[in-house]
């Protein structure tokens, strides 16, 4: 079968335009050809999960880069060393819930 342009033309528009459901509508040109239209819509709470993600990366990633100064850095050394250095459980477990 030979394929040109022409071939493709007149046999898509022998067929007859049809919208599953009625909802899209169907665009048409001046030339009196119809064609089929897409239409790409958005879940707005996937929008907003989306957004909420990437605020939250943006969040973590700012925290991660501030490094401590060099006075905490030493004083945590220091009370390490002497054994006086208590863990705070809350501190950490609010850290891993984001809190």
């Amino acid at each position: 079968m030979k394929v040109s342009i022409n071939n493709i033309i007149n046999n898509y528009t022998d067929l007859r335009p049809h919208a599953k459901g009625g909802s899209a509508p169907l665009s048409s040109s001046n030339d009196g050809h119809s064609f089929d239209a897409v239409i790409i819509k958005s879940n707005p709470r996937q929008i907003e999960e989306h957004t909420f993600a990437k605020s939250i990366s943006r969040q973590l990633a700012s925290e991660v880069k501030n490094t401590a100064s060099e006075e905490k850095i030493k004083s945590l050394q220091d009370q390490v060393a002497s054994h006086t250095y208590q863990i705070d459980t809350y501190a950490i477990a609010s850290r891993m819930l984001l809190l």
